[in-house]
């Protein structure tokens, strides 16, 4: 099992945020001033650029502050980012943050107040919403109550996303994968690896927002997805040591997406044929509901939300 190596520096801090980026040059600024803006103040942050071809380097130089470190490095995409930066941190905790993405003023204090009252927890995450052009709507991690989450959440889908805090001196802890087949789904995968064992403490506090623009990756290209999603299901099958319930929940949670996004491109052959293999695995009702979606086609059903409108 591949394990992490860590860089080690004489001065330690709190928290390290590591922002993996690639032509975010645009969105970079307001993300890095939402970590300045931080109610607590022991932080370091690590930008890593991950091969960007526009004026990222600029827009960082131009929030001059010693906390804010900006690492080059050749294209890898993300999860290989983010292990640079996870193997370059400084921090009693590393919190992963997407270069688009922005921290309420009470993230990092409300995540402090709370790692002290469980006495260093592995794994800890606050909630996050949605800013699409303005509007801000619930994630799915609005209805979770708080506490632990382990395998059995896992296996029906990342709610978190890459929103999670990490204790770095944990020997247990599995970097990301690397490969860049698996790129946008590498999330998930990473949460399945790591709660083998172990389990992830949710807060119950809304302090990210995610920016839900057309260029997000799990918005631009839903065929890459698509197949990255079943790519994913060949390893997390091979790779996560899984009860028989779990194998048909994981099974039935990938398939469902891949309908969902194949849907979306209003594929409609495609997504019902991925319908088709996740009905055995899901509850009869979501899986006929889901199947019939399918056969019906995006126009057709954003059609009769409409007349219904």
């Amino acid at each position: 099992m591949r394990r992490l190596t860590f860089f080690r520096f004489s001065v330690a801090v709190y928290f390290s945020i590591v922002i993996p980026t690639y032509n975010r040059a645009g969105f970079i600024k307001a993300t890095l001033q939402s970590v300045l803006a931080q109610q607590f103040a022991d932080w370091e942050v690590l930008v890593v650029d991950d091969g960007s071809t526009d004026n990222t380097a600029e827009v960082v130089a131009s929030l001059p502050d010693a906390r804010i470190q900006y690492l080059p490095k050749a294209n890898g995409e993300r999860g290989a980012a983010r292990n640079y930066g996870l193997a370059r941190a400084r921090g009693e905790y590393v919190l992963f943050l997407d270069s688009d993405d922005l921290f309420h003023p009470n993230h990092l204090s409300g995540l402090y107040a709370k790692i002290q009252e469980l006495k260093q927890p592995n794994f800890i995450a606050a909630k996050y919403d949605f800013d699409r052009d303005g509007v801000r709507a619930d994630s799915d991690m609005a209805g979770l109550t708080e506490g632990w989450y382990g395998l059995d959440t896992f296996v029906r889908g990342n709610a978190l996303a890459c929103n999670i805090c990490v204790r770095r001196e944990n020997p247990g802890l599995r970097p990301f994968e690397e490969d860049r087949r698996y790129s946008a789904v590498e999330d998930w995968m990473f949460m399945l690896e790591n709660t083998q064992q172990d389990r992830v403490y949710v807060v119950d506090q809304v302090s990210i927002t995610m920016n839900d623009h057309d260029t997000r990756s799990m918005r631009s290209d839903n065929s890459a997805l698509v197949r990255r999603l079943q790519l994913a299901l060949e390893w997390m099958l091979a790779r996560i040591q899984l009860t028989p319930e779990q194998r048909r929940t994981l099974t039935g949670r990938v398939y469902y997406l891949c309908a969902i996004h194949a849907y979306a491109d209003d594929h409609r052959s495609e997504a019902v044929r991925y319908a088709q293999l996740a009905r055995p695995h899901l509850p009869t009702a979501q899986g006929l509901i889901l199947l019939v979606r399918c056969l019906l086609g995006v126009q057709f059903v954003d059609r009769l939300k409409k007349i219904r409108g």
